[in-house]
């Protein structure tokens, strides 16, 4: 079944990819052809033997703690759903991943190899990352500390502008792409659907398509991705705005229970303003992040990045009355505290002076 985001209507299988009534492009609300369960000592394309299952793991498919048997090495296995690439498409594969695999930045997780099981199914072996990913941490603890979500974007944008300036999309950002190693260092992973762009602006015609099927996680895609089928540096730079947003406020700014929910209020919603602790400097870049007209974005992780070097991490200052009651009570009642104890201290020392 298909589903169309903006007037939310169903149709079945075998309609188009776009939606008859207002022309956006629709999407299946059916889950991924998952590859089978592996087990700890099943050995895979003949190099890598399984270890354990990583839950979680940015992209899609399933991810693996595996060795690579000839290098004696610990790598992240990850193999894709086997709709991921048409058969037809295996060799558009194997040129992205090859382009991916040419980027070299201490922010992202190196891949070492790729290819196809037997049965068709793609598979990257991954740089292996100690640690879990922030959205573990999210999970686990809550919303994080802002100087921890302000280092986390820093790093971040530092990957997506090594991986843009090749011309590597991410297109699957999400808390669970980003990786935190033991010393809190954020790397990004996760390009499991990553498309390869000419560096001219146009889509390189050997790069994987999916169809009309879900790209990403829905809770992380921008308007213009969910009604036109448009990926650009700007969508994942919205993606890194939302994930950042729910690092600091513990919940995303667009909420929803379902696939129509979800998408639907990226387009129709406005977004949870953030909190009045937020530091101004992250907060501003947050907001541009996510702004719902692509031209209002930052043009590229670049311009994001050069925002947030300035070590602004400090709580804005105590906001003016703007018709919020309780901050106009907050604010008398500090004003009166502060006029009772100079009065008091004014009479201690006329007392002590007589």
């Amino acid at each position: 079944m298909y589903i169309c985001p903006v007037c939310q209507r169903t149709y079945p299988d075998d309609a188009p990819a776009w939606c008859p009534e207002d022309g956006s492009l629709l999407y299946a609300t059916g889950g991924q052809h998952l590859p089978a369960r592996l087990q700890p000592g099943d050995v895979v394309v003949e190099k890598y033997e399984i270890l354990a299952e990583i839950p979680q793991r940015g992209g899609a498919g399933r991810t693996f703690k595996a060795k690579q048997l000839q290098l004696e090495r610990i790598v992240e296995l990850r193999l894709l759903p086997h709709n991921t690439v048409h058969p037809t498409a295996h060799a558009r594969f194997q040129r992205e991943v090859t382009t991916w695999s040419k980027l070299r930045s201490d922010d992202l997780v190196r891949l070492y190899d790729s290819g196809f099981t037997p049965q068709g199914a793609p598979y990257m072996a991954l740089e292996y990352v100690e640690g879990g990913s922030v959205g573990d941490r999210l999970e686990r603890g809550g919303a994080l500390a802002p100087d921890l979500v302000h280092t986390i974007a820093r790093q971040a944008l530092s990957a997506l502008t090594v991986a843009h300036a090749q011309g590597v999309l991410h297109r699957d950002i999400s808390p669970h792409a980003l990786l935190l190693d033991p010393h809190d260092r954020c790397r990004l992973t996760g390009f499991g659907l990553a498309k390869f762009v000419g560096l001219d602006g146009g889509d390189d015609p050997t790069a994987i398509t999916m169809g009309v099927e879900l790209i990403g996680n829905p809770a992380y895609l921008a308007p213009e991705c969910i009604t036109q089928g448009v990926f650009d540096e700007r969508t994942d730079l919205y993606a890194l705005g939302i994930c950042l947003y729910e690092l600091l406020m513990g919940a995303r700014p667009f909420p929803g229970e379902n696939l129509a929910e979800i998408l639907g209020a990226h387009i129709h919603s406005r977004p949870r303003p953030l909190a009045r602790w937020v530091p101004s400097r992250l907060k501003a870049v947050i907001e541009r992040l996510i702004a719902f007209e692509p031209s209002r974005r930052y043009a590229s992780a670049a311009e994001a990045l050069d925002a947030l070097r300035v070590d602004d991490l400090t709580p804005p200052p105590f906001p003016a009355y703007t018709g919020d009651a309780g901050a106009l009570r907050l604010r008398f009642a500090l004003t009166l505290g502060g006029m009772i104890l100079a009065s008091a201290l004014i009479s201690a020392a006329l007392l002590y002076l007589w």
